[in-house]
């Protein structure tokens, strides 16, 4: 019964992405309207909140219970095996179908705009750094954050500039739901939250298209966790899976050396560098910036965040932010 009331709730919420609380039928209503000035949090957010205290208690108390090396080998181990248990059977290995439709001169590198698929018909799109000087180079893979524009954020085109001025290929690539991948649109084909020159849109623009003023990418990347929990999975599967495949293309280029494969990425991007070290044993170095935390200083400040972060079980299974960095 739980189960269907749950389902019965995403199906609601899925059904009519651009109605607005004013216009839902009272005989549907089934929680009052929000009140902006109101601040404080409601009861069920609370008692949630007091569910992960006590599940961040434990795990701090199993965690200090360590003690030896063997100790240490075995939480990595354990903590590993949570890990795949949440974010499920990952698919198989498909073609990846890479093509390059353009190539740029930079000052000492090229960059060429490529597509592969990550799953059948799943297109990525990513920008390929390659140094001027004489291969084979290393290699790293670039996650971004929270950025509209995705790989073309400033800061992201400027690490991958300096990987590649320093003789290291670059492969910076667009999440779902950022840069060239939108997943939800306007009745005018045009991406929610951005306008055609990938600027946020204005206020007003959002508020008539999705009753919401700030629709962005961690929305999107939460609408996308919205429909994957019906099925069984999460945003982290697909953005896990996407950098793993990332990786293969990078493998499948003759300039790269396969034994130096390395993996930076900033904010939402270093969640996923932490993710991508923690699972995949082709990344020989890695550096996760503007992430790490403690889930209890997140929720006692930012709160939760979006979907990919949030992992079924992991506060009850004693999961926590460090727990990614140092699973072997």
């Amino acid at each position: 019964m739980r189960f269907r009331s749950m389902l019965l709730f995403g199906l609601v919420l899925m059904a009519s992405p651009g109605t607005r609380a004013d216009e839902i039928p009272e005989a549907l209503r089934v929680l009052p309207a929000s009140d902006p000035s109101r601040r404080e949090p409601s009861e069920l957010y609370q008692k949630l909140h007091e569910w992960a205290e006590e599940a961040i208690d434990r795990r701090s108390a199993a965690y200090e219970r360590l003690k030896t090396p063997d100790d240490v080998r075995v939480w990595q181990k354990e903590r590993r095996s949570l890990f795949l248990k949440a974010l499920g059977e990952f698919p198989p290995r498909t073609a990846l179908n890479a093509k390059t439709v353009r190539t740029l001169p930079g000052d000492g590198f090229t960059v060429e705009n490529v597509i592969f698929e990550s799953r059948p018909h799943h297109h990525i799109t990513a920008n390929l750094y390659l140094p001027a000087t004489k291969p084979p180079f290393p290699a790293v893979i670039v996650p971004c954050g929270h950025s509209y524009t995705g790989k073309a954020a400033d800061g992201y085109q400027r690490v991958s500039m300096l990987l590649a001025r320093n003789g290291i290929a670059a492969l910076c690539y667009d999440p779902i739901g950022q840069g060239e991948r939108y997943q939800t649109f306007d009745p005018d084909g045009k991406p929610l939250g951005q306008d055609y020159t990938g600027s946020p849109s204005s206020v007003k623009q959002l508020q008539d298209v999705a009753g919401h003023p700030h629709f962005n990418p961690v929305e999107e990347h939460t609408l996308i966790g919205l429909g994957s929990i019906l099925v069984g999975t999460n945003t982290a599967q697909y953005r896990i899976h996407d950098g793993m495949r990332a990786i293969d293309y990078l493998l499948s280029r003759p300039e790269i050396d396969a034994a130096r494969i390395g993996c930076t990425g900033n904010s939402g991007g270093g969640t996923l560098t932490a993710y991508l070290m923690a699972l995949d044993e082709r990344i020989a170095c890695a550096a996760p910036t503007c992430y790490l935390t403690t889930f209890r200083r997140l929720l006692a400040t930012a709160g939760p965040q979006d979907a990919e972060q949030n992992l079924f079980g992991q506060l009850r299974d004693g999961l926590d932010e460090a727990d990614y960095g140092i699973v072997d």
